[in-house]
């Protein structure tokens, strides 16, 4: 009996990490195993929806709705500025910045633990809009989707 209270004591005690650990593991194996524009996408949307549930959960209807509007903002500047042929300048370019000058500074720590024998800024930085996009939309998909569905009732 003491031996199954111990184990029944872990299992609520780790409870909340079991989730944590298993989205790791999932991020992990799509970054190894993964086509890297696959994985960016993939990772975007898992991102996305996470924020997104955090927003639905823990904010305001006012903070949901900012951020909802938004992200539409940034997408249809984008859209308007690939029809129109110019470099849409939007939260998205500057995410991918932040991205790529996080990367350049962790550069030297992956290079001093040799874990690389190329330069993963030149495989991060073509697939971080991947990432991005694929953030704010699953970010846009998450916050109004249960909206919508709500009023369709």
């Amino acid at each position: 009996m003491a031996l199954r209270d111990k184990v029944d004591g872990w299992r609520r005690r780790l409870a909340p990490y079991v989730g944590a650990i298993a989205l790791a593991a999932v991020a992990v194996a799509l970054i190894f195993f993964a086509p890297a524009r696959g994985a960016a996408a993939l990772l975007g949307i898992m991102a996305g929806g996470l924020l997104g549930y955090g927003l639905l959960t823990r904010t305001g209807d006012n903070v949901q709705i900012g951020v909802l509007w938004a992200s539409v903002a940034v997408t249809a500047d984008a859209a308007y500025a690939k029809l129109n042929d110019v470099a849409p300048v939007t939260l998205a370019g500057a995410l991918t910045k932040i991205i790529d000058a996080c990367l350049k500074l962790a550069d030297p720590v992956i290079r001093g633990i040799g874990l690389t024998a190329g330069d993963p800024r030149i495989k991060v930085a073509a697939v971080a809009p991947d990432f991005v996009w694929a953030l704010i939309l699953a970010l846009i998909a998450t916050i109004a989707l249960p909206d919508i569905l709500n009023r369709s009732r």
